[in-house]
């Protein structure tokens, strides 16, 4: 019970405090002099506990209305946020749109010019293998769409390769940077014959090769498809010569050469399915005569010659 009492006994004159209080507030008004003069002297005393009260309840309200308004403003801040990041989502999935329907005008609009000369399939790259980046591709499209072995694969730049694996929805495609996508070639300006092959010693770039130390060929000349072989026609855009480099003993040298096509940056090609009325001579637009704008240039697409060696 001792500790009941050591709990009650400070409320208890707590109590009796606030009793008094209240019974001399009340008399001071109604009483007389001395009640109204202790009321006085009551009322000052309690007067700056009673603002400090006052101040301490108006801080309090602000303040809480202050943390009210903050959860607000973070609950907004998290709304906006994720309206940003929505909206940055879509504006990426549009420049996407953008960029593959200028492609795909670019590949419509080299269709259109060359449908007297040739059918083509316009098919999406759907796979790549990462340890032979250079070798083959896959295309979402197969022999239902009428793609066959050997038949020719291209871009509006130039000769992607050839397919060398057909399922009913998909074909694969053997690249020109492949050791074994070698195709027969001819300088542009000279005729010289010769074949391309992908260059040993130099990734990602092909070679002309076995050709006399007098052979014409120099920087700068355009390599085209020569339509020797029966399966590329004639007249299509290889790539340029970069460097003419002497093999050993003099006797011969080889043209090395940069592709037309950017092999890293293949998302659509088309398939060459039928050619009309046989090879084609010189096939015209960016694919004969680098009317992509690089005939004329000395660099690979990726800017850089690197020997594969280093």
């Amino acid at each position: 019970m001792r500790w009941l009492w050591r709990r009650l006994l400070p409320l208890l004159g707590l109590g009796l405090a606030a009793g008094m209080l209240i019974f001399i507030l009340r008399w001071s008004v109604a009483g007389g002099s001395t009640f109204r003069l202790a009321g006085g002297i009551l009322k000052e005393m309690v007067a700056p506990v009673a603002g400090a009260a006052t101040w301490v309840g108006h801080r309090g309200q602000s303040l809480w209305e202050n943390i009210l308004h903050m959860g607000r403003l973070q609950e907004e801040n998290e709304r906006l946020k994720r309206q940003v990041a929505e909206l940055q989502g879509r504006l990426a999935q549009m420049e996407e749109y953008r960029l593959e329907n200028e492609r795909l005008q670019q590949v419509l609009a080299y269709r259109d010019a060359t449908k007297e000369r040739w059918q083509l399939k316009v098919a999406p790259v759907i796979g790549r293998n990462p340890d032979n980046w250079f070798s083959t591709l896959t295309l979402g499209i197969g022999s239902e769409e009428g793609v066959r072995q050997d038949q020719v694969v291209i871009t509006p730049a130039g000769v992607v390769g050839r397919i060398i694996r057909v399922s009913p929805r998909t074909a694969e495609v053997l690249l020109l940077l492949d050791r074994e996508g070698a195709v027969g070639g001819m300088v542009q300006s000279t005729r010289l014959p010769g074949v391309v092959e992908a260059s040993s010693d130099y990734r990602g770039y092909l070679q002309m090769i076995h050709l006399a130390h007098d052979a014409p060929v120099a920087k700068n000349d355009v390599i085209v498809t020569s339509g020797l072989g029966g399966i590329f026609p004639k007249g299509l855009l290889i790539g340029t010569v970069v460097e003419v480099l002497p093999e050993t003993g003099g006797l011969l040298k080889r043209a090395l050469i940069a592709p037309a096509v950017d092999f890293h940056r293949l998302e659509e090609v088309m398939v060459i399915t039928e050619v009309f009325g046989g090879v084609a001579e010189d096939a015209g637009g960016s694919l004969a005569t680098g009317g992509d704008g690089r005939s004329d240039s000395g660099s690979h697409p990726n800017g850089i010659l690197q020997d594969s060696r280093r």
